[in-house]
Formats: structure tokens, C-alpha cells, sequence
């Protein structure tokens, strides 16, 4: 029986925009994982409160996935939402946690984050034992560095880059940088209204439906 190779993608997705949408894209085509697995955050306990309900969110995810959910088998996982019902916030190595004991010791699993994550890295909760429960693949522009991040993270991530082989083969541990992706997008442009049209025309048509943001 042949190993699931899982690939993550975690967010606040309020709401969810084509940068999401191209991240999951590139590493789909680049490690063709068995499962995609999206976990919306239920409590981001680093950002303001979220300006849409849960079922809002669950609802534009559905949306925009659509497509890649052809290619790939797709998951939209409402882990953490169901932990914010109980007042518990979202830490991503309690979902990995959680992931881990579902699919066992042996499944790679790979987080998928942005550059700006990977900047705040250090300040994530246990983010070194992130390392004992997957992969960690960022995506960034061309041209960054890693060398922009807090030294230990950048050292950490240095130590254990890894083939795109040794991330669908192994369990956890290794990192990649992929620095193909050009899209650029922030949420609270969106959420200022600045620019709706970063967002799938599908999800927008689902904001305007709904009066959203």
C-alpha cells in the first residue's frame, strides 16, 4: 500500500484570495502530495478577530478550491474551528499534532506557509518541534532571501532544506523554499476593499452575494 504524502495549508482565509489559491497550485504540481488538506484558523490568536463567520469562511474555501479539488483529492478541514468553539485557540503544532496521530509516524506531511509567515516563525508557539511533526515548504517572490529572518529560524531552515524527493518520502524535518511565486496579496486589502479582484471571481461573487467585508 503506497505511503499518503499530505500537503497542509493553514489560514485565516478571511477571505480566502488567489494567493492561497496559486500557493497550494504550485506545491500540488511540485510534490503531488495524495490529499490536500485545508484547516481554516478557528481563533488566530496573533490577528484581530475575524470579520466573517466560520460557515462564511468554509463556504469561499469550498469555492475556491473547486478546481484543485479535481486534480487532487482535497480536504477542507474545520479542526480548529471546532477548537475555538471551545474557546481553545489555533496553534499550528496542536493541528500538526493532531494530523500526525491521524495518519500515523511514518506519512510525510508538509505545512505550507508564505514568506510572511516564515518571518514570524520565531514567535509561533514550539515552532522548533514543528520540525518532529512535518516539513515546512514556503513559498516566496523571487529574489528573497533567507537571510531577512530571525537568525535561528533562518539557521534551522538552512540545516534542513531538502529535495522535493526527500519531502514526499520522509515523514518530516526538511525544508523548501520555492521562490516561484509571483502574487503578492494581503487579506487586508481586501477587507479595506481596496482590491476585490484578488480575490477567485467565484469567492467575489459570494461577497457580493452575502454583503461580506
Amino acid at each position: 500500500m503506497t505511503q499518503p504524502c499530505i500537503v497542509v495549508l493553514g489560514g485565516s482565509f478571511d477571505p480566502v484570495h488567489c494567493g492561497h489559491v496559486e500557493l497550494a497550485k504550485l506545491f500540488n504540481c511540485l510534490l503531488k502530495p495524495t490529499q490536500l488538506r485545508i484547516i481554516p484558523a478557528g481563533w488566530s490568536w496573533q490577528k484581530a478577530p475575524f470579520q466573517t463567520s466560520p460557515q462564511h469562511r468554509l463556504a469561499m474555501l469550498a469555492i475556491a478550491f473547486v478546481q484543485l479539488a479535481k486534480q487532487t483529492p482535497l480536504v477542507i478541514d474545520d479542526q480548529e474551528i471546532k477548537r475555538a468553539e471551545l474557546g481553545i485557540p489555533s496553534f499550528t503544532v496542536d493541528t500538526l499534532t493532531n494530523l500526525r496521530h491521524e495518519f500515523g509516524s511514518a506519512a510525510p506531511l508538509i505545512f505550507l506557509i508564505g514568506a510572511d509567515q516564515l518571518q514570524q516563525l520565531a514567535h509561533w508557539k514550539n515552532w522548533r518541534q514543528l520540525f518532529d511533526l512535518a516539513h515546512i515548504a514556503v513559498a516566496a517572490r523571487p529574489g528573497f532571501e533567507l537571510d531577512t529572518l530571525d537568525a535561528e529560524v533562518a539557521s534551522e531552515f538552512k540545516q534542513r532544506a531538502g529535495t522535493v524527493e526527500q519531502l514526499r518520502t520522509r515523514p518530516h524535518g526538511h525544508t523548501c523554499l520555492c521562490a516561484d511565486l509571483a502574487i503578492d496579496i494581503s487579506s487586508t486589502q481586501i477587507r479595506d476593499r481596496k482590491n476585490l479582484s484578488l480575490v477567485p471571481p467565484e469567492v467575489l461573487d459570494y461577497i457580493q452575494q452575502h454583503h461580506l467585508y
